[in-house]
């Protein structure tokens, strides 16, 4: 039996760039996959960043957000009635669950992401922020926020020595790592970079202005193929001027 899960983090909703998340959706459909797994940062949250006041260029309010997030994630579901779909909370679906506890603890757990979402009705899993996904049987783990990545980039998973390869958001670079582990079997590492965009207008480009080199992020995700539950090979499919390639046709 062999199964296929598609792994894309980083929309950073309503800062995503629509041609490459709308490519990444087809070469989904067009290779039948099983599960869809959205790691991390599907929102943004920036009326709700601790980066400092609103700049006055950006006009959407934190329902705006909310509203858009709820929209892609009711048609992502309309369109993929049978797939399994797994949301892995990152970081800043966390900055609301930051927020909520700074400024009205009372609400805690009654104000809350997947209840906003609706996620219980459209029948999608989720995981609370930096929880490690296992597919089915496979070393093949799924995680949104790295232990770090300053040091050494995709190697820095691996440098534990574990014996499995992991998918990682967060950081916004298209890198991939391998090594053999403890057993000697070969593993590897990849950040899976993003699928936003700081190009697409002036308010994008200020929204991340706070990281330095945003402009130099990468738009990839990955397909993780399974085999009998356990088997696992992992592609990086790399989206380069809102277009990639996939079984030798162009998307885009």
């Amino acid at each position: 039996m062999i199964t296929r899960s598609a792994v894309l983090n980083d929309l950073h909703i309503p800062w995503h760039d629509p041609v490459s998340v709308a490519l990444v959706l087809d070469i989904i459909e067009d290779i039948g996959a099983d599960r869809i797994i959205l790691n991390g940062d599907l929102l943004d949250f920036y009326n709700i960043n601790a980066h400092g006041p609103k700049h006055p260029i950006v006009g959407t309010l934190l329902d705006d957000e909310l509203s858009r997030g709820r929209m892609f994630l009711n048609d992502l579901r309309a369109r993929f009635k049978k797939q399994e779909i797994v949301f892995l909370f990152g970081n800043h679906e966390h900055r609301l669950e930051r927020f909520i506890i700074k400024n009205c603890k009372a609400l805690y757990d009654i104000i809350s992401l997947d209840k906003l979402l609706g996620l219980g009705q459209l029948k999608i899993k989720w995981y609370r922020y930096n929880s490690r996904y296992q597919i089915e049987d496979s070393n093949v783990f799924v995680q949104h926020s790295p232990p770090s990545y300053a040091k050494n980039g995709a190697m820095v998973s691996l440098e534990r020595n574990l014996d499995v390869s992991t998918i990682y958001g967060c950081t916004h670079r298209e890198q991939k790592a391998v090594r053999n582990g403890g057993s000697g079997n070969k593993y590897y590492c990849y950040f899976n970079g993003w699928l936003g965009s700081t190009t697409l207008s002036p308010e994008h480009a200020e929204i991340f202005s706070y990281t330095k080199g945003h402009e130099n992020w990468q738009q990839c995700f990955s397909i993780v193929t399974i085999e009998n539950r356990k088997d696992a090979f992992i592609e990086q499919i790399s989206i380069n001027n809102q277009k990639a390639t996939y079984n030798g046709y162009v998307y885009g």
